[in-house]
């Protein structure tokens, strides 16, 4: 009796762990499918990275604290769940599906027509942006004014960060231009060295892709919140001027 009851116990167990297997790998199955239909790729990675550390953080407390690294445990896989939640969300995806758009329809732009586009942005929020000719401008593209304020832009449409070199020649223009800021406008934003020269000089602005899309978005809304309140006084000032015949 005693070898059929270890017998039954073994199989149920076996069972109940190939059954949690099969659950868990169906789970991961769709996870992993709507990170690949929503291209979040690059999150999660970051996720994976994140994980990593963390349990190598576990690792150490549990020599310590059983109970706290086990606190840990169940507060990082909480922290996970939540954070792809939110992620995977419909209003989340949304908006990056939008985003996703956007960022497709301005990597089909070539350099002069990336200037023109980003000129126009910078016109939307209400500056006087004039692209320069293209020669003889030290790398600048675009000069952009307000009032008394005066920018220089260059705009670098690549594919991979922008390198120091074309960032310490457009600060070097700044004074040639008597220009207040100077803004570097960079697709895929910098490399680490580029970064470290510019984290010191408040006057050097950097745009990446999204911040300009960014930009574009919430000037089209203010845009339609005009046109929708100049729209409501005209439809209340015809409303007092209408005549009621009783």
């Amino acid at each position: 009796m005693s070898g059929k009851s270890n017998y039954r116990t073994y199989y149920t167990t076996i069972k109940a762990l190939i059954v949690f297997l099969v659950a868990l790998t169906t789970v991961l199955f769709r996870f992993l499918k709507e990170v690949n239909r929503l291209r979040l790729w690059g999150e999660f990675v970051k996720s994976l990275l994140i994980s990593f550390v963390f349990l190598g953080i576990i690792a150490g407390v549990a020599q310590a604290s059983p109970e706290i690294a086990g606190i840990m445990s169940i507060g990082g896989v909480i922290w996970f769940c939540y954070h792809w939640h939110k992620k995977l969300s419909y209003a989340d995806t949304r908006l990056n599906q939008s985003m996703w758009q956007e960022r497709a329809w301005w990597w089909t732009l070539d350099g002069w027509q990336f200037e023109q586009e980003v000129a126009r942005v910078f016109r939307s929020v209400g500056y006087n942006a004039n692209v320069t000719k293209g020669s003889g401008d030290g790398g600048v593209d675009i000069i952009i004014t307000n009032g008394n304020y005066k920018a220089i832009v260059q705009c670098k449409h690549y594919q991979n960060p922008v390198p120091p070199e074309p960032c310490r020649a457009l600060w070097g223009c700044r004074d040639d231009f008597n220009a207040d800021e100077v803004i570097m406008v960079a697709s895929s934003g910098l490399t680490t060295a580029s970064a470290r020269f510019v984290q010191n000089k408040p006057e050097f602005k950097v745009y990446n892709l999204d911040d300009i899309i960014i930009m574009s978005k919430q000037s089209e809304a203010k845009n339609i919140n005009n046109k929708v309140n100049k729209l409501d006084c005209k439809q209340v000032m015809t409303a007092n001027k209408r005549r009621l015949d009783i």
